[in-house]
């Protein structure tokens, strides 16, 4: 009964309160694209709103949890998230990045979480064309005015501002290295930063890290007016590293093909087969469910949702794909079917 009541919600809460938010704040945004002079920048500005749908619907998991108010979490996590993708798309599809220029770019996101006294708005400074002619900006203040809004965001921002200084640093070292030593560097920065973190491989705090998922759950809970400390760090506990582990893992599987392809960085290279990172995916649930909270039942949903999610797409039946696919669905447990069943229909109604 829990299941069908929680597949039920899900399909719910993203068809009324969801969804909603992301066609209107995509439609604004896309408006702001045609300031954009340069046309290489206006495009990877616009391929990355072409993602949000499916993003969104990965990352409205961080909205399952009491108290949180929906409607102000989508808007806050949609203007982050739109952030992220649009400095990624730059960095993917140009040669000519420099570690300066991925530093004071991806350093927007401090002056979108309120972290930083004062702004530093000249993000393109250290970027070929010299300007987006103020798309990044506008991205950063509207964003930037959602998390003002936030009613328990100083609970949270420490924590916030501890995970991003993380975020970025990897985003430099991975997008600024050279090819021949990007591997290297990898594995230097997590054996650096990941000691906390044993049950961990090099790849999988890097891939915890850079999921980015466990930033927008803090959001997500600092959109509640009540949330306390013992909470925030209750389901935070859950949530990173083991979920933000598996968002990553399914991520990559599904770009498996195009980056090998690409030559692009895949994190899912690094297990030695399929086998291995369903064997992961296993072990990140078991752990996320071991820890003592009072919120397992959400931490089960959350879990069902980002597997279905993932396994509905059409690309986890191409190839190999398709072994795994049958897998991670039997790692998902009871009822696993009905919330597959919710993301199948989701796909069909084109909610992403």
């Amino acid at each position: 009964m829990k299941n069908i009541i929680g597949s039920i919600r899900f399909i719910n809460r993203y068809v009324k309160k969801i969804n909603p938010i992301v066609k209107k704040k995509t439609e604004e945004y896309y408006r702001y694209t045609g300031r954009i002079v340069k046309y290489n920048i206006k495009k990877n500005a616009v391929e990355a709103l072409k993602q949000s749908d499916f993003d969104m619907a990965v990352s409205s998991v961080c909205t399952f949890w009491p108290g949180v108010n929906v409607k102000l979490a989508s808007e806050v996590i949609f203007s982050f998230t739109a952030i992220i993708r649009y400095l990624n798309k730059i960095c993917e599809n140009s040669s000519v990045v420099t570690e300066a220029f991925i530093r004071v770019a991806f350093s927007s996101l401090k002056d979108a979480a309120n972290i930083r006294n004062e702004s530093f708005e000249k993000y393109f400074t250290f970027f070929p064309s010299k300007d987006d002619n103020g798309y990044l900006s506008i991205l950063v203040e509207r964003c930037r005015q959602k998390i003002q809004l936030l009613p328990s965001y100083d609970i949270v921002r420490d924590s916030i501002s501890a995970y991003l200084a993380l975020y970025i640093d990897l985003q430099v070292t991975k997008y600024s290295s050279d090819d021949n030593e990007k591997e290297v560097n990898l594995i230097r920065w997590s054996t650096a930063h990941g000691q906390k973190y044993p049950d961990l491989t090099n790849w999988e705090f890097c891939m915890c890290i850079d999921s980015g998922l466990d930033i927008l759950l803090l959001l997500s809970l600092a959109t509640n007016p009540d949330l306390s400390e013992e909470e925030a760090e209750d389901i935070n506990s859950a949530f990173f590293p083991w979920v933000s582990c598996i968002h990553k893992i399914l991520e990559c599987y599904l770009k498996y093909n195009d980056d090998l392809s690409s030559g692009s960085l895949n994190y899912v290279f690094y297990y030695g087969n399929l086998k291995e990172y369903e064997d992961r995916i296993e072990f990140f649930t078991s752990k996320a469910l071991s820890v003592r909270t009072g919120y397992r039942g959400n931490i089960k949903s959350v879990l069902k949702i980002l597997l279905s999610l993932f396994i509905s797409d059409p690309k986890a039946s191409e190839g190999m794909n398709r072994i795994t696919s049958k897998g991670l669905y039997k790692s998902g447990g009871k009822g696993m079917w009905l919330y597959s069943l919710a993301a199948k229909i989701l796909r069909a109604l084109s909610k992403f």
